[in-house]
C-alpha cells in the first residue's frame, strides 16, 4: 500500500508547528495527503492568539506553493489551545473529545513526556513518530534506545541532526530565518570547527519525509516490538566541502557583513579573525555611518551571524558516528513513486543547493537596505584602496626619478 492510500483519510495530531520542522511537516502533509485532517496544538504567546499565530504560519512564504495548489488545504486543520508541558497538554475536554479519530501523533517540537502519556490514551492510535536530537548521544550512535523514555505506544523515534534548509521541498533552499547551518553555508562569518568532519546536517524536508514515512513502517509492526529508532541521513560532505563549494553562491549573493568564509581548529586564531576581521571593520563602518548621520546596521547583522553559528559551533568540532542502516532499508521499502517524493536519503548537487540557499537567505533574512548599505560601503573602500595604490606609485616613481 502506498503512503497515499494508507495516509487517505486518517486525522493526525502534530506538534510543534510553531518550529521549523513542524511548519515544514504541515505544509508537506496538507499538500500531500488532500483528504487527512490535521489537529493542532499550539499556545497563545507574545500577544497572539494561537489562531492568529498559526495563521501567521500560512501566511508565511514557506506556504505559498500549498496555497496555490490548494488554496483549500487549511480548512482541515483544527487548532486547539495546549502546552506540551501542562497536565493533559493543557487541553480543554472539548478539544479533547475532537482528537477521538486521531490514529497518528507526529511530534515535531518540545518536550516529549507529556504528549508520550497523552497518546496513550488516544483510543484509535497506531502509531507515534517523534523527533529527537541526535546530539544528546556520545560516542558510537546506534539504532536503538540510549536511556530514552519508551510509552506503551508504536513508537518510531527518529534522530536528526541540525536541520538544514530544505533540499527540495516546499522550495529548494528555503530559509526564513538566519540559523547556524545557513550562517555558514552562505559565509556569514568564520566557524570554529574542524573542516575534515562529516557536515552533520538534514535537510528539514528529508526530516519531514522520515517522520511521516518511520510513522507508515511502525504501525505496520507488532505493538510489543517497543520503540524503534532511525537516525536520520545527512548531506554527505565535510564541512570544508560546504566552504570550497559555495564560492560561487558567495560571489552571486555575498552576506552582507564582514563574515570571513572559513573554519579552523584554532581557538585564538578563529578570536583574532572574528575580532579583527569581521568585529573591528563593523565598528568602523557603522562609526562612520553614524557620523554621516546615517542608521547604524552593520555591526548588527555581525552579531545576529555571530549569534546563529554559535549552535554550529558546538557541533562542527568533533565526529558523530551514527548507524543509518533501518533509513537504507526504510528507503527500499518504499515503492518507487513514494520513494521519489517522500526521498529519505539525501541526493543532491551541493554547489547549487547553497546557491539556491544564499538565494532565499538574501530575500527573507536580510533587510535589502543592509545590502544597499554594504554595497556603498565596499565600493568606498575599493575605491580608497585604489587611490592609495595610485598615490603610493606615484611616490615611489618620483623617488625614483630624483
Amino acid at each position: 500500500m502506498s503512503l497515499r492510500e494508507w495516509y487517505a483519510t486518517r486525522e493526525i495530531l502534530l506538534t510543534g508547528v510553531t518550529s521549523e520542522l513542524g511548519r515544514n511537516l504541515l505544509e508537506k502533509i496538507l499538500r500531500s495527503f488532500p483528504d487527512v485532517k490535521v489537529h493542532l496544538i499550539v499556545r497563545s504567546a507574545n500577544g497572539l492568539s494561537n489562531q492568529d499565530r498559526v495563521k501567521n504560519i500560512f501566511a508565511s512564504p514557506g506556504f505559498e506553493r500549498l496555497r496555490q495548489e490548494d488554496p483549500e488545504a487549511f480548512s482541515r486543520v483544527t487548532i486547539c489551545e495546549g502546552n506540551l508541558i501542562y497536565d493533559d497538554l493543557g487541553l480543554s475536554e472539548e478539544d479533547r473529545a475532537k482528537m477521538k479519530k486521531v490514529s497518528i501523533v507526529l511530534h515535531a517540537g518540545g518536550p516529549h513526556d507529556g504528549i508520550f502519556q497523552f497518546s496513550e490514551e488516544l483510543p484509535n492510535i497506531e502509531a507515534l513518530a517523534a523527533s529527537s536530537s541526535l546530539f544528546k548521544h556520545k560516542g558510537q550512535i546506534n539504532e536503538h534506545l540510549q536511556n530514552e523514555h519508551i510509552p506503551n505506544i508504536p513508537l518510531a523515534l527518529v534522530r536528526v541532526a541540525l536541520l538544514g534548509p530544505p533540499s527540495r521541498e516546499p522550495i529548494p533552499g528555503h530559509v526564513e530565518i538566519l540559523k547556524g547551518p545557513t550562517a555558514f553555508m552562505v559565509g556569514a562569518g568564520y566557524v570554529r570547527g574542524r573542516a575534515d568532519k562529516h557536515a552533520e546536517l538534514t535537510p528539514i524536508d528529508i526530516a519531514s519525509n522520515t517522520l511521516i514515512v518511520a510513522a507508515w513502517e511502525r504501525a505496520y509492526r507488532p505493538k510489543d516490538v517497543g520503540a524503534i529508532v532511525y537516525n536520520a541521513s545527512t548531506i554527505g560532505c565535510t564541512w570544508g566541502d560546504l566552504i570550497a563549494k559555495g564560492h560561487r553562491a558567495a560571489r552571486k549573493f555575498p552576506y552582507p557583513t564582514f563574515g570571513i568564509r572559513g573554519i579552523t581548529s584554532i581557538a585564538w586564531l578563529h578570536w583574532i579573525v572574528v575580532l579583527l576581521l569581521e568585529w573591528l571593520p563593523s565598528v568602523l563602518c557603522d562609526t562612520i555611518v553614524g557620523l554621516c548621520g546615517g542608521k547604524q546596521r552593520i555591526l548588527r547583522e555581525h552579531e545576529k551571524a555571530r549569534k546563529a553559528l554559535k549552535s554550529l559551533e558546538s557541533i562542527a568540532w568533533r565526529s558523530w558516528p551514527a548507524e543509518r542502516n533501518r533509513i537504507q532499508l526504510l528507503h527500499q521499502r518504499l515503492r518507487a513513486e513514494d520513494q521519489e517524493e517522500f526521498p529519505l536519503q539525501v541526493e543532491i548537487d551541493i554547489e547549487n543547493y547553497i546557491l539556491s540557499v544564499a538565494a532565499a537567505t538574501r530575500k527573507h533574512c536580510v533587510d535589502e537596505n543592509v545590502v544597499t548599505l554594504f554595497r556603498k560601503i565596499r565600493y568606498l573602500f575599493f575605491t580608497l584602496a585604489s587611490l592609495l595604490l595610485v598615490y603610493s606609485l606615484l611616490c615611489a616613481k618620483s623617488i625614483l626619478v630624483s
